[in-house]
């Protein structure tokens, strides 16, 4: 049945993909970071870079460069590869929860047709779900889709030859499907650093799947070299500075000093506190999916024992102890209802551990984004759509419960898409994008990049008006750090300065065009003391 299901799946995921997401692809433009990683770094710009294998995110920024070989510097191209790397990580996300409950029902087809609803629909909600987006439309973070969709080939391709093994089915396809997933392993290791945690989901899914397995504890022998990888991302970032391999090159360089900067400098332990509060915004995402932004405004957290600290705390555990209760519980249900137990605490333990990397007490100068959603929503999804399907079974009529899911489905799928679709639009021009953050946040960066915006389509007075009210933001001194200001860098305040010292150079205003001229290279001076 589930062969049978493939070709309509693939072409209604299709379909729909490109659908929500087709503002974007007609009118998508660079944004934001695009610049820096993309536009303006001429390493995209040749293959020939790309032989030095040294860069953390060396993956990522080959895709672009074969974009610029294709396009040049057409947002169209970089958009279309965007989109269809997200189609192709829903169809994994499909085939991942199609795996999870055919080896949680050993076999087992009593059950098919919801368990294919599940799978189905942990795909398309994955689709079609707004907090996607900025992993989506936001070019530069095809290093978070891209690493997804790695991480997704490694996992599915893993447990399809695990699979197979246990049951003595073509061994040799099981191997080459074994192959795939340590190659995968290894690709997502070079795209992004979250991929850091795939041998730890293995290793759990391998303890909780395959419990009874033939081979005994001898099945763990599968992991070390899927483990081994793990020594890439470390060595990528700490290699250069104990001479091991060479540093990189621009922008991939001062990328990877800013994560050592990161992890040495900044606060471990007020880091930690913020994701307890942060990873709850990110949950309130994934169920409720309004008031989005692509810059926060979260403040900082500095004891354990602040409401919002504890509250959050409280509410992640009372979600892991859920989690930890459904497994145990299934043990003593039935074989019909255990699996479902087990599907939704292992979607619960992917959120956790895929979203360990990036929220938990390793530092990073922006504490919360939502693109950071984007691989642990997947358990997330997997969890909610069994709960979904359960619901259904239990409250309607037997003899109506297709149509009933097929009805609840759309009630889920189709505000989901639209707000997808309405979301994209802050991503098809750069006023709009910033002034979304300036509305809702008030923050600096908003204002500084609405007035850079401005000046690119020559509404200089416009432009004045923020860059003036960015500079009122500045801090007397730069030295002393705190996540609040952590944007005031004596770079980009010297930035600000040259781009308001430009504007007043076109309005003609050469006196106060000077003294801004000179005020940017006093604060570079400054950061360089």
């Amino acid at each position: 049945m589930l062969k049978k299901a493939w070709l309509p799946i693939i072409i209604l995921y299709v379909a729909v993909g490109f659908l929500i997401y087709s503002n974007v692809l007609v009118d998508g433009i660079f944004v934001y970071d695009d610049f820096e990683y993309i536009v303006d770094n001429p390493l995209v710009q040749t293959l020939s870079f790309f032989e030095d294998m040294t860069d953390p995110r060396h993956i990522g920024y080959l895709s672009f460069a074969l974009n610029y070989a294709l396009d040049g510097y057409d947002p169209y191209g970089y958009h279309l590869f965007n989109i269809i790397i997200h189609i192709t990580n829903a169809m994994l996300v499909f085939l991942f929860v199609s795996l999870v409950l055919k080896i949680l029902r050993q076999g087992d087809e009593s059950q098919t047709a919801w368990d294919s609803l599940v799978a189905f629909s942990s795909g398309l909600i994955f689709l079609v779900h707004p907090v996607e987006t900025q992993a989506v439309s936001y070019v530069t973070q095809r290093f978070t889709s891209l690493t997804a969709l790695f991480y997704l080939a490694a996992v599915v391709s893993y447990l399809g030859a695990r699979w197979r093994i246990e049951r003595s089915e073509g061994l040799f396809i099981s191997y080459l499907l074994y192959a795939v997933s340590v190659l995968s392993c290894i690709l997502a290791m070079k795209t992004k650093e979250i991929s850091f945690t795939a041998p730890f989901m293995l290793l759990a899914l391998e303890y909780l799947l395959f419990r009874g397995s033939i081979l005994s504890n001898r099945r763990y022998i599968f992991l070390i070299p899927l483990f081994a990888t793990l020594i890439i991302i470390p060595l990528s970032l700490l290699g250069p500075e104990y001479g091991l391999i060479g540093t990189g090159q621009g922008v991939d360089e001062v990328t990877r000093r800013d994560k050592l900067f990161d992890l040495y400098q900044r606060s471990n332990y007020e880091y930690l506190l913020m994701q307890f509060r942060v990873i709850i915004i990110y949950i309130r995402l994934l169920l409720l999916p309004i008031h989005q932004l692509a810059v926060y405004d979260l403040k900082a957290s500095h004891s354990l024992f602040e409401l919002k600290v504890l509250a959050s705390l409280a509410l992640l555990l009372t979600l892991a102890g859920a989690a930890l209760a459904g497994w145990m519980r299934s043990f003593r249900t039935d074989p019909v209802h255990a699996p479902a137990y087990r599907l939704v605490s292992i979607g619960i333990l992917w959120f956790f551990v895929t979203l360990s990397i990036e929220s938990s007490f390793i530092p990073i100068k922006d504490v919360i984004f939502e693109h950071r959603t984007y691989l642990p929503s997947v358990g997330f999804i997997a969890a909610f759509s069994m709960l979904f399907v359960q619901a259904v079974r239990r409250f309607s009529p037997v003899q109506k419960s297709k149509a009933v899911a097929a009805v609840a489905l759309l009630a889920i799928v189709i505000p989901l898409s639209a707000a997808t679709y309405s979301r994209n639009f802050v991503w098809t021009d750069e006023v709009v994008f910033w002034d979304d953050i300036v509305q809702k946040t008030g923050k600096a960066i908003g204002y500084n990049n609405r007035g850079n915006a401005y000046a690119k389509k020559g509404q200089l007075e416009l432009a004045l008006k923020d860059l003036d009210k960015t500079i009122s933001f500045f801090p007397d001194a730069t030295d002393k750090m705190a996540w609040e200001n952590s944007d005031f860098t004596p770079m980009n305040m010297m930035k600000t300065y040259q781009s308001r010292g430009n504007i007043y150079a076109q309005m003609g205003d050469t006196a106060r065009a000077q003294a801004d001229f000179e005020m940017s290279r006093r604060v570079m001076g400054m950061g360089m003391q």
